[in-house]
């Protein structure tokens, strides 16, 4: 019955998906949106490591891991997050949650494979600044967008030794991306707005190899490589200029502007190339230590139909450090000593630059994992983040995100030996 409902629900899940908010951030202006975390929430507990892998849980963004599953997983994530946007002279908090991922993962013999939809990216924001102009006047100016793509994906792992997978995935994106200026002078009845809307789809690709060395049958060794080559996104564009009342919004004039003579009806958007690896080393079933690194290409990135003269792009580096520890996996007395422990730390130069400024942001998460029974557990886990800076070009946001994922497991494709 599980079975039926998990593929059922993945048949209406992007509709789901595209119902949620996924940004409040002002920065999700720039680039394809915010970019969303991509991995489950163990991963993420862990401050996003890829690199580590198990038989029970699916790792999303290592396809090579799937080469090494043992039970069919069911993967869901939702979270929470409590966001503080702060300048050099005022301060806002703000909320939202959305859904993060749903996935299956099942192992069928000599591979592995899974599939499943993320939110990749999320546009969500609404600035007011009011400024004169010659005549003294006072002008307020409104900037607003809210969008994002959405992925689903198959991925493929496949063992080639006991130790050793390779792994591939392949997603598909879709999504819209809408984006909205507007201008109202004091003692004006009617405001001029310009719109420009996106409608994105393409395909990318996704290459890993991961590496379980075991050490004295008591540690492991683990070690991974991953390549994302550079894709392009279609996008079918659009763009509106119309006058509208600010009492009662009615559209007073309206014209859509031609863009198939300047060549903006149809452009593409790039995805850029990324490259992953990490290493890791601990004890089976009682602790993991690890490192990853990740390098974005991201400095050729334009978007011809929503350019912002304040932005530009230069290539991005992260880096994670992270682990888990379990008191005592098979205590039957104590459930916390059969509880993971997890935590993590997350360092990003960003691939933005605003008002000539590189952001950065900083990260450091916790969370445990609850044994449910059957080998399924719920992650539980807290966030804190904080990106950008108080100046007066910038804004800082520090938020707070509560996370929970579930990862119910089955047995698929298993030959009874009796009846």
């Amino acid at each position: 019955m599980i079975r039926i409902s998990i593929v059922f629900l993945l048949l209406f899940i992007p509709q789901l998906v595209s119902a949620q908010s996924g940004s409040i951030s002002p920065y999700s202006a720039t680039g394809l949106g915010e970019k969303n975390f991509s991995g489950t929430q163990a991963t993420r507990h862990m401050g996003g490591l890829d690199v580590f892998t198990d038989s029970i849980h699916a790792n999303l963004n290592n396809p090579a891991s799937y080469g090494f599953m043992k039970v069919t997983t069911y993967s869901v994530g939702i979270h929470y997050k409590n966001t503080n946007l702060a300048s050099t002279t005022e301060s806002q908090y703000l909320d939202n949650a959305s859904l993060d991922y749903l996935a299956i993962s099942i192992p069928a013999g000599k591979f592995g494979f899974g599939f499943g939809i993320i939110p990749y990216s999320s546009v969500g924001y609404q600035i007011e600044t009011i400024s004169p102009n010659v005549e003294g006047i006072n002008l307020l100016n409104r900037y607003e967008g809210r969008g994002g793509i959405n992925q689903t994906y198959f991925s493929v792992g496949v063992p080639i030794t006991s130790f050793l997978a390779v792994g591939a995935t392949a997603q598909y994106n879709f999504g819209n991306l809408f984006y909205r200026t507007g201008q109202f002078a004091e003692g004006v009845e009617n405001g001029t707005f310009l719109t420009n809307q996106s409608s994105l789809s393409g395909l990318n690709y996704q290459f890993s190899i991961q590496a379980n060395i075991p050490i004295q049958r008591k540690y492991l060794l683990q070690g991974m490589f991953s390549y994302q080559p550079e894709a392009e996104l279609n996008s079918q564009n659009s763009r509106i200029f119309y006058t509208q009342s600010i009492t009662n919004e009615t559209v007073v004039d309206f014209q859509e502007i031609d863009l198939t003579s300047r060549g903006l009806n149809e452009t593409t958007l790039e995805a850029s190339a990324t490259t992953k690896f990490g290493f890791g080393f601990g004890q089976n079933k009682k602790w993991f230590l690890g490192f990853q690194k990740n390098l974005i290409k991201s400095a050729n990135f334009s978007n011809k139909i929503f350019e912002r003269n304040n932005v530009d792009y230069k290539d991005a580096k992260q880096w994670s450090v992270g682990g888990f520890y379990v008191p005592n996996y098979a205590s039957f007395s104590n459930y916390w000593s059969r509880v993971v422990y997890r935590f993590g730390f997350r360092s990003e130069q960003m691939s933005v630059i605003m008002n000539n400024i590189p952001l950065t942001e900083t990260c450091i998460s916790f969370g445990v994992g609850l044994p449910l029974g059957n080998l399924s557990n719920a992650n539980i886990g807290i966030e804190i983040s904080r990106r950008g800076e108080k100046d007066p070009n910038l804004i800082q946001e520090t938020y707070v995100a509560m996370q929970i994922g579930l990862s119910l497991n089955d047995i698929w494709f298993i030959k009874r030996k009796y009846n």
